[in-house]
């Protein structure tokens, strides 16, 4: 008997392969949380946590954190996902593209005019968000493995 559930096909290890919807909303959630927490550790160890954009001080706050920590990797995964249904090897390119893009766009921070706890901060979350995206692309090329 088939199923024609595909969160129900098992995979070559006998698990169910993961609805990418279900990595795509779990990696950002997980995403916001951890740089959540980073946002408060780098507050409480006194990072100014502002930066100074076209002229204006600019306070970064938590919903711009959650925004984009969630709205980085859902774009460029799903993007990814939809590539990957036409070319699969699409899925290693997007690995590969979504680490690169989180180291560059990290050296921004560095690159600003700021204290080195708000760069340190800034940092992290770029790296931790591009770690995220490609551990969700990872999730789902080997639940079609």
């Amino acid at each position: 008997m088939t199923s024609s559930n595909p969160a129900a096909t098992p995979t070559a290890q006998g698990r169910r392969a993961l609805p990418v919807w279900q990595v795509v909303v779990g990696g950002a959630a997980i995403a916001a949380v951890i740089n959540l927490i980073v946002l408060f550790i780098g507050d409480a160890a006194g990072a100014s946590l502002v930066l100074e954009l076209n002229g204006k001080s600019d306070k970064i706050r938590a919903g711009n954190v959650i925004f984009m920590s969630v709205a980085a990797p859902v774009i460029g995964v799903t993007a990814t996902v939809l590539l990957a249904r036409w070319k699969p090897v699409f899925l290693r390119v997007g690995q590969i593209v979504g680490g690169s893009v989180a180291v560059l766009t990290a050296i921004g921070p560095l690159a600003q005019e700021t204290d080195g706890g708000t760069a340190a901060t800034l940092v992290t979350m770029h790296l931790v968000v591009g770690l995220i995206a490609v551990a969700m692309l990872e999730a789902i090329r080997r639940s079609r493995a």
